[in-house]
């Protein structure tokens, strides 16, 4: 895909199967409020079609062209206490593997097999759908905030809907801390935590 999984999984001298010609599905299902959606449509594809059909995912990936199945495969876009990982939101795969069987798993049908395979890194066969979760849609605001001394890093972590941290490992505080909160929730004082608004 992307490469943004940052590892060299994806590297190989054989053959690599891509998932760009897969059709651009996504199928709205109102009543079980999910999405299924082509494995290799990406993140700002799918989000953009689904808030103007007034849903949202609880989490999206850091950036709009990282492809749907990659990003959950690998297990990324976790951030705060209350948002887990992209893989979370998965409800249903559909995935090809290596004899050419077309699987498919569910979390209610299949549970615990279910839960190994959804960050599956690739190793299981080829995904080439996903079930997600829906919520309502909302919008979000991003407050950024500067130096957060590091005796405050578990209360910055539950302090918003999504929470992340940067640090370049020279100081003893937190360069920066990217809260996202919905917007209809208060803005936090420029001095919150001992930090200085960005």
């Amino acid at each position: 895909g992307t490469g943004h999984s940052f590892n060299r999984l994806g590297d190989t001298d054989g053959d690599l199967v891509s998932l760009a010609g897969l059709p651009p599905e996504i199928t709205v299902d109102r009543e079980r409020r999910q999405v299924t959606v082509a494995a290799a449509l990406r993140y700002g594809d799918v989000a953009t079609r689904l808030h103007a059909e007034g849903y949202a995912l609880a989490n999206l990936a850091s950036l709009p062209h990282i492809s749907v199945a990659g990003a959950i495969a690998t297990g990324t876009h976790g951030s705060g206490e209350a948002n887990g990982n992209l893989g979370t939101s998965v409800a249903a795969l559909e995935l090809v593997t290596a004899d050419g069987e077309l699987l498919r798993v569910d979390r209610e049908t299949d549970g615990d097999t279910f839960a190994g395979m959804v960050v599956g890194l690739g190793a299981l066969g080829v995904v080439t759908r996903v079930t997600l979760d829906l919520l309502p849609t909302f919008e979000v605001r991003q407050y950024v905030q500067l130096d957060l001394p590091r005796e405050h890093v578990d209360a910055a972590l539950g302090s918003a809907y999504s929470v992340s941290l940067f640090t370049d490992w020279r100081t003893p505080r937190l360069n920066q801390v990217w809260r996202k909160q919905r917007a209809d929730e208060a803005a936090p004082t420029p001095d919150w935590l001992g930090t200085t608004a960005a």
